[in-house]
């Protein structure tokens, strides 16, 4: 077999979440001996939803507990980690801070240690555009679009939870040389997200069950960048195929170049393709998604306006400068209303279940 991935033994953690799920069955495809963490086993797994037929080796782990997370690495000879697993949904985090701060840095902690210790030669770790908070700003020194070497400014709780295991990792590497890459993804969207909350999931469902889309107040025209699940999960590989190939090269010893020297953005829009943000296929607004999935159902249904919780800190727009991702070899492919079809097409299909599940979202006035 000549893939990269065959025979590699690599242990995903958060392993029935929407991202590692589907990166769980693209490895499995590819011949890699795949471990996945869970906390609990769900009535019905993700990959069960999506229909996958590969089945990794599956063990209940507590992240936050170090010799956990170092016999599982020992057990199973690991040699790649993608490090998945969080406390992802903005609006919780917001109501349980201590549980997302714990969630989110402690065991990021761990599993880098547990690779500086193993000598564990690939390790990823999932970080996110909202680590770099507001940039907003027309006078701002680093402007939109995001690059890497952006200051992280996310001041809500997940954002600044994010933001830290981003900076620990950043220091693993520098500091200790593990090979550890950063993945600064825009907005996942696709099939698998069982996140109710979000735009897409429940908007779709909403429409599908004959019920407005919903907006919450002053939100409608914030622009956000959308990446398919499909290209982020080939953004994985291509990363985790690469990372020895990224340090290689001599790691910054001073001033900014520093920062963000192990981190890759992960998105479409490049300040190269010479097109303002607006103009950019997978760039949109709150108003323009709902409004193509609108047109998707044949649902003329007008949006309401719903009010944020006080404690809600929204971002204002956000989109990355990926040419650091572009230049090192890949580009993602699945254009914006390609993937949404994709994506809407899932929803319908399971609506019956996902209603029930999303009820609280999905069926509110």
């Amino acid at each position: 077999m000549n893939d990269f991935w065959y025979g590699k033994r690599v242990l995903i953690t958060g392993g029935d979440g929407f991202v590692a799920s589907n990166l769980t069955e693209a490895l499995i495809r590819r011949g890699a001996l795949v471990t996945i963490t869970v906390r609990h086993n769900r009535p019905v797994p993700t990959a069960a939803l999506l229909g996958f037929d590969g089945r990794p080796d599956i063990e209940v782990c507590e992240m936050d507990d170090f010799a956990q997370v170092q016999r599982l690495c020992n057990r199973h000879q690991i040699d790649t980690i993608f490090h998945l697993a969080a406390s992802a949904i903005v609006g919780d985090a917001a109501n349980a801070p201590m549980s997302t701060l714990h969630n989110n840095i402690l065991p990021t902690m761990n599993v880098l240690e547990a690779a500086r210790i193993n000598n564990i030669p690939r390790v990823l770790i999932a970080s996110t555009d909202k680590s770099y908070g507001d940039h907003a700003d027309l006078d701002d020194p680093e402007p939109l679009p995001y690059r890497e070497g952006h200051a992280l400014r996310g001041m809500d709780v997940y954002s600044a939870s994010k933001a830290c295991a981003d900076m620990i990792t950043q220091t693993y590497g520098f500091q200790f040389k593990v090979p550890a890459l950063i993945v600064r993804s825009c907005n996942i969207y696709g099939s698998g997200d069982l996140n109710f909350s979000r735009l897409i999931p429940r908007t779709s469902l909403r429409m599908l069950n004959g019920k407005a889309p919903v907006i919450n107040l002053g939100n409608a025209d914030v622009l956000r960048e959308y990446v398919y699940i499909d290209d982020l999960v080939d953004s994985y590989l291509f990363l985790g195929e690469n990372v020895e190939r990224h340090y290689s090269t001599d790691i910054p010893s001073t001033g900014r170049a520093t920062y963000g020297w192990a981190a890759y953005n992960v998105g479409s829009f490049t300040t190269a393709d010479g097109k303002e943000p607006k103009e950019f296929s997978n760039i949109r607004s709150v108003r323009q998604v709902i409004e193509q999935i609108g047109g998707m159902l044949d649902n003329k249904l007008e949006s309401v306006t719903i009010p944020k919780p006080d404690n809600f800190i929204e971002i204002p727009d956000q989109f990355l400068d990926s040419s650091k991702l572009h230049d090192f070899g890949f580009t993602p492919k699945i254009d914006f209303e390609e993937g949404l079809n994709r994506t809407v097409e899932w929803y319908a299909k399971n609506q019956d279940l996902f209603t029930k599940a999303g009820a609280r979202h999905v069926l509110a006035d």
